[in-house]
């Protein structure tokens, strides 16, 4: 396929909403302008729908028109009700990409406040889900390893398991959820060659890969956006219970809840990522190897917690 188109699900495209880029359509080996007089309509999708057509596409320089088209629009995509749970439930994760891809590139604090509002209405749409269109929600996730997928990832499981967890609590999911995407935000300031790095990483890189936390912590700090749950999340994600975690090596009930949470399914949603040096696991085979052998690393409680959420 031509590198330089990118293709669309029409999901994402809102009838009748004037569009800043333009789309093509897929004919053999070339990609054909696709107009349709009075615009992309219910009609139009349903006729694509029909004929087996499930996506449309935009060339790659206008990715970041698309981010911001389905940014504006995502609020009255998820208030169709045309579109079925799971529907919205896939453009909600492809929003969170899009989003996440634009703040890796410029982690300043308007892209930052840009992303909130993304994330806050991404936690609106789980705390209206049911747990059946949780679990759809959660087998829907791919698990390939860009950081952008790794970090919605991270925010929808952690999102949802806080839910479970706290479920008559009094705990403010948006800004949760806001510091969970937000987690592996100090990896911006880690140099790519260390972070796109096909194999392992040298004992000399991988010091450098354990300042991610505090980088974090510093950066939304810098930018006025360091809340108090992403404090101790960016921070403390990847402390352990048995103490060998980092930066600070804390251990047992020094660690905060949030960063519990998230370390642990920061660690489920990593050993389901397929690398070079690793290949992806199942959910059962990465379970399994949470429960025996990496089982002093987490809360018992809340991992069976995250257990009854997955199954």
């Amino acid at each position: 396929m031509d590198e330089h188109y990118i293709p669309v699900d029409i999901q994402l495209l809102q009838p009748g909403v004037e569009k800043p880029f333009q789309l093509y359509i897929h004919l053999g080996d070339r990609f054909v302008p696709y107009t349709q007089g009075n615009g992309f309509t219910e009609e139009t999708r349903q006729r694509l729908f029909r004929e087996g057509i499930r996506t449309l596409h935009i060339r790659e320089e206008e990715k970041n028109d698309l981010r911001d088209y389905m940014n504006r629009n995502l609020q009255a995509l998820l208030a169709d009700p045309s579109l079925t749970q799971q529907e919205k439930s896939s453009i909600v994760y492809d929003t969170c990409i899009y989003q996440l891809e634009k703040l890796w590139q410029a982690p300043d604090a308007k892209s930052i406040e840009d992303s909130k509002e993304i994330f806050r209405r991404t936690v609106d749409h789980v705390i209206s889900s049911n747990r059946d269109a949780i679990r759809d929600m959660i087998l829907m996730i791919s698990h390939d390893t860009s950081i952008y997928t790794h970090s919605v990832n991270v925010g929808l499981l952690g999102t949802n398991l806080v839910r479970e967890i706290y479920r008559n609590a009094d705990k403010d999911l948006h800004e949760i959820g806001y510091a969970m995407f937000l987690h592996d935000i100090g990896k911006t300031r880690i140099h790519h060659r260390i972070l796109n790095k096909p194999g392992r990483l040298s004992p000399e890189e991988w010091e450098i890969m354990k300042l991610h936390p505090e980088k974090g912590y510093e950066l939304l700090s810098k930018e006025g956006h360091l809340t108090e749950e992403a404090a101790v999340t960016t921070l403390e994600h990847h402390e352990r219970c048995n103490g060998g975690g980092y930066p600070k090596g804390l251990q047992g009930s020094q660690i905060d809840e949030l960063g519990k949470i998230c370390n642990l399914v920061d660690s489920y949603d990593a050993l389901l990522a397929d690398r070079v040096y690793k290949p992806a696991l199942s959910p059962y085979q990465a379970l399994k190897i949470m429960k025996e052998e990496m089982r002093d690393q987490f809360d018992q409680q809340m991992f069976k917690e995250f257990l009854y959420m997955l199954y």
